[in-house]
């Protein structure tokens, strides 16, 4: 669930998910944006974070939460006082799965994924365009669930507003080197989770249909 970045979601929200799909359809939900883009400025996460755990209560009680998405903006570099941000989200969090994606690449360094693995936080392997200092394209996993997520490659990111960052349709030979990495997945880890972002004119949907097609056909 990608609304509840921008929106705190309602227990009554939840609930009509839940009602309207089959009891084997699970969530990913990502946290909402005043705790990972706001919050960690200052530290103060505690009335949202709880306010965001009553809401999704009902996905937690039937047991079809199986991961809370942490998305740090690209002003979120690494350092002592950010990972220890990380450290507060996850106690907050204690009885939930966390991933984290990092959009800076001053965290691709074997000191952060070393400190994931301790701390059980599934790292988020992220494609998106090759400029500045964005998070490269690095697949790796740090617990027993791997998780991809693709932007596309807008090379204006920076520039453009809104859903105009997402702006990209992945071309078949792209996808292909995807579906390498993730059948690869496959075999190393209990659960492997995609996911396409590149929203922008229905791309995601196409993208998605055609790298299921490239998974199924081995």
């Amino acid at each position: 669930l990608n609304f509840t970045y921008y929106t705190l979601p309602t227990t009554k929200s939840i609930v009509s998910m839940l009602r309207k799909t089959p009891i084997d359809f699970y969530f990913v939900v990502k946290l909402p944006g005043k705790i990972t883009h706001e919050a960690w400025r200052d530290g103060d996460i505690e009335d949202c974070a709880n306010d965001f755990l009553r809401a999704i209560q009902p996905m937690r009680d039937e047991g079809r939460l199986k991961l809370l998405l942490a998305q740090f903006p690209y002003s979120f570099k690494f350092s002592r006082k950010n990972v220890e941000y990380i450290e507060m989200i996850q106690d907050h969090f204690k009885d939930l799965d966390i991933a984290v994606e990092y959009r800076h690449r001053s965290w691709l360094r074997e000191e952060v994924f070393e400190f994931m693995k301790e701390r059980s936080i599934t790292y988020v392997t992220v494609d998106e365009p090759p400029i500045g200092d964005l998070f490269p394209y690095y697949p790796y996993h740090t617990t027993a669930k791997a998780y991809y997520r693709f932007h596309g490659r807008n090379k204006r990111w920076f520039e453009a507003e809104g859903g105009e960052r997402y702006d990209y349709l992945y071309s078949k030979e792209e996808l292909e080197k995807f579906a390498g990495d993730v059948k690869k997945s496959m075999k190393e880890v209990e659960e492997v989770f995609v996911f396409f972002n590149n929203c922008h004119k229905g791309s995601a949907v196409t993208n998605a249909l055609d790298f299921s097609k490239m998974l199924r056909e081995g």
